[in-house]
């Protein structure tokens, strides 16, 4: 009787492990759930344009001219045993698009990639992913401003293969 019950069990298992496998195999792909960006200020009734558009007539381009206006901070961990990327130095810099200006080394070019991704990577939780254990390096940027209409208030790293895919999707914005 007792192999009845192990060969019972047996077929359920191995679906358990081939799930287990597919979730370990999918983790550092495009995300299939993105969370919602945070909530808009109770003055606004409007909702914010899809990412990468203008935005005519939201409060953050009337109020300041510009379509993104960023705060891109950079630091190090402080993990010694990781070196950062070549190139990477501590430091703040501002980064504006439309029109595209700031103490950002290439304006264009950051403004060029945020215009490709839109919003989607400045308010990506991935907090309840599922993501590979692997560190990428000791870089941290604190992200703060707006993309269009959608506030931003974010933290990028690479301490797992989530946040490395998605500081890898900006790396023109965060270290070009």
């Amino acid at each position: 009787m007792a192999e009845y019950t192990l060969a019972a069990a047996l077929p359920s298992r191995l679906a358990a492990l081939a799930a287990l496998g597919l979730l370990i195999t999918a983790c550092g792909n495009e995300p299939a759930e993105v969370n919602a960006p945070a909530p808009e200020s109770e003055q606004s009734d409007q909702t914010a344009p899809p990412p990468g558009t203008t935005g005519e007539g939201s409060e953050e381009e009337s109020a300041d001219g510009a379509d993104v206006e960023l705060t891109i901070e950079r630091s190090l961990s402080d993990d010694e045993a990781l070196s950062p990327e070549e190139g990477y130095e501590e430091g703040v810099w501002t980064l504006t698009c439309g029109p595209e200006g700031g103490s950002h080394p290439a304006p264009e070019a950051a403004c060029a990639e945020i215009e490709e991704v839109g919003a989607e990577p400045f308010v990506l939780d991935t907090s309840d992913m599922v993501c590979t254990m692997q560190i990428g390096g000791p870089e941290v940027v604190h992200v703060t401003g707006h993309v269009g209409g959608t506030e931003v208030d974010t933290e990028f790293n690479k301490r797992n293969g989530c946040e490395i895919d998605r500081f890898e999707t900006v790396e023109t914005v965060l270290n070009p």
